[in-house]
């Protein structure tokens, strides 16, 4: 309790639906802020279908203020993130931060999640995380002019202030870029042709048709590229297999590839349609119209922006210029399509692997987002 506000747990299915609801409030009005779909949400927050809670204990928390709900918080427990940084075991981790511009609710809310987490043997907390690195991530710190990506976080500016006041402190920025087409088009086209010309490189499109195949090898790039990232963790069989259920019906082979060395798959983009341009007009309702207007919006009239979603290389193929090919291949084939920019992130603000190559084409850093520790 601080000053009036009152936390509680969110531990009921009526708890829950503010919990999801109140996002919808606080936002109203907010050109930029993207409402999830009600359903997905409550699929999230259930622990028979969201497989996070196989190995994470999870706590949702209410703020209340004379009965209106001001805020949410949840604290985590993720017994795997341990097991991979067992330097880091006593991390804790809070998300699904969502408050007023109002200091005694902010200091409530993460101080339920502190006093939670202290109880399940945590020293640090560290978010927003929600629920994993491999998920929604970072606190949105640069970039409030523009609409989230798919899969990117939103939040008001006064966020940072309000964790920072709690004691919260940078631990690792994170970076998103975008790349014009028309702008790097002709960049991009020549270091493609460098890099076709050495004759062992290629690039195929993702075949839809071997999907448990390419979904085996996006798992391989992915906990080989990303092994040294920070607070790298694999995903489990049911998460990669619940991801890949969402954004298959996005993946377009024309916007999706792998690249091959010597006839081997060594690299893999993914693209898709920057769906979030379609879930605003559904706003946050499947039925009775809204399917109808995401697939409206992706198919007849189109979305405007692509995200890519996973950029990786094999190490022992890095340098030979696979992720520019890759970037080149998905503007060449997105512009017909209507694509005009695509945006890229998140990026580790010291992982000049990717960094790098994104400097040679003048991609724009549009966003940058936050993640904090503190001491508990």
């Amino acid at each position: 309790m601080a000053a009036d506000v009152v936390v509680e747990s969110a531990g009921t299915p009526a708890r829950i639906a503010q919990y999801i609801r109140f996002p919808f409030e606080l936002y109203r009005g907010n050109p930029h802020w993207v409402p999830p779909l009600l359903m997905e949400r409550r699929d999230f927050l259930n622990a028979q279908k969201n497989p996070v809670y196989e190995y994470a204990e999870i706590q949702p928390f209410l703020a209340r203020r004379g009965g209106t709900v001001v805020g949410t918080i949840t604290a985590l427990r993720n017994r795997r993130f341990g097991e991979f940084h067992p330097a880091e075991r006593h991390v804790g981790f809070f998300g699904l931060y969502e408050c007023r511009d109002d200091a005694a609710a902010s200091s409530a809310l993460l101080g339920a999640a502190a006093k939670w987490l202290k109880t399940r043997d945590a020293t640090v907390m560290r978010g927003p995380t929600n629920f994993t690195t491999n998920d929604v991530l970072g606190l949105l710190i640069e970039g409030f002019d523009d609409d989230p990506a798919i899969l990117m976080p939103y939040n008001p500016p006064y966020y940072a202030a309000q964790l920072e006041a709690f004691g919260l402190r940078k631990v690792k920025d994170l970076y998103a870029f975008e790349i014009k087409a028309e702008a790097c088009k002709g960049q991009l086209e020549q270091l493609a042709n460098r890099v076709l010309a050495r004759g062992r490189v290629s690039v195929r499109p993702v075949s839809l048709a071997r999907w448990d195949e390419e979904l085996a090898f996006v798992r391989r790039c992915y906990n080989e590229a990303w092994a040294r990232n920070w607070g790298f963790v694999p995903w489990t069989d049911r998460e990669l297999a619940a991801l890949a259920k969402e954004l298959k019906p996005l993946i377009d082979p024309r916007l999706a590839f792998v690249g091959e060395v010597d006839g081997e798959p060594a690299a893999i983009l993914i693209a898709v349609p920057d769906a979030n341009e379609a879930l605003k007009l559904a706003r946050g309702r499947l039925f009775p119209l809204g399917l109808l207007k995401i697939l409206w919006r992706i198919k007849v009239t189109g979305c405007k922006r692509l995200r890519v979603l996973a950029l990786g290389v094999l190490p022992k193929y890095r340098r030979l210029g696979l992720d520019g090919l890759l970037i080149q291949r998905t503007i060449e084939n997105g512009m017909p399509l209507g694509y005009r920019r695509a945006e890229l992130g998140w990026i580790l603000e010291d992982n000049e692997a990717m960094l790098r190559p994104l400097k040679h084409i003048d991609a724009e850093r549009t966003k940058a987002y936050r993640v904090y520790d503190c001491a508990l």
